[in-house]
């Protein structure tokens, strides 16, 4: 079996997984967080697969979608996070409310899964008032303006863009830098324009955001770590 990372068009990685078998059918499986497994025939190519992905990012998504939430044994704080591209260190302290310090994150004392729920519970209302400001200020700048926006917990996309309903960020992206948060707002608001990844499509996106390339580049380095809460 052969392994390697796919990047999504929203910057969103995975781990393919190959096994050859003789079979005539393309097959796709879930194999845990961000990892895809799938069983092609022998003489599938390399340049057929690529091909496939690109061709099927949807059924990528949909397969990451199924993947069971993880089993954590203890259940207990993460060592760290990402806070505004920050990392901090969750520590428990006694007081009632969650406290943001300089190099960590206070939570109060408890059990681990009521921690976890505190934590993820304060961070997603962080995530609104982080993100769904950037998106309104940036639909002022472009004059691209969705039905409505919210926030999603989706695993398998930073933000989502529909023309006719509304535009979706993950809120996980309060862990990410402010240029990489405006990113993705720029990125669902050209949709409006483009509903593809067209040429135009990154022509606009660059337009009002140059640093397209450098925001992508931390989605693919640091992804990952913006799920330390699932």
């Amino acid at each position: 079996m052969t392994a390697f990372v796919h990047t999504l068009s929203d910057g969103m990685e995975l781990t393919v997984e190959i096994k050859r078998r003789a079979k005539k059918n393309l097959i796709i499986r879930p194999a845990g967080t961000h990892t895809v497994r799938i069983s092609v025939p022998p003489c599938f190519s390399v340049s057929a697969l690529n091909r496939w992905l690109y061709e099927n990012e949807a059924v990528l998504r949909q397969t990451l979608a199924k993947t069971p939430p993880p089993q954590t044994a203890e259940n207990r704080l993460p060592e760290s996070i990402l806070f505004h591209g920050r990392q901090l260190a969750p520590t428990a302290h006694q007081d009632t409310q969650i406290l943001l310090m300089p190099s960590e994150i206070r939570v109060p004392e408890g059990a681990p899964e009521k921690q976890l729920a505190l934590l993820r519970d304060f961070l997603e209302r962080q995530a609104h008032s982080y993100l769904i400001p950037r998106l309104e200020r940036h639909a002022r700048t472009t004059q691209l303006f969705p039905a409505s926006s919210s926030l999603t917990s989706a695993k398998t996309f930073w933000g989502v863009c529909r023309k006719t309903t509304d535009i979706r960020l993950n809120w996980r992206l309060v862990g990410a830098p402010e240029y990489v948060a405006d990113y993705v707002c720029i990125h669902e608001l050209c949709h409006l324009a483009h509903p593809d990844h067209s040429p135009a499509f990154w022509e606009l996106t660059r337009r009002f955001a140059p640093y397209t390339p450098e925001a992508k580049q931390w989605l693919k380095i640091h992804g990952r770590e913006l799920f330390a809460l699932g």
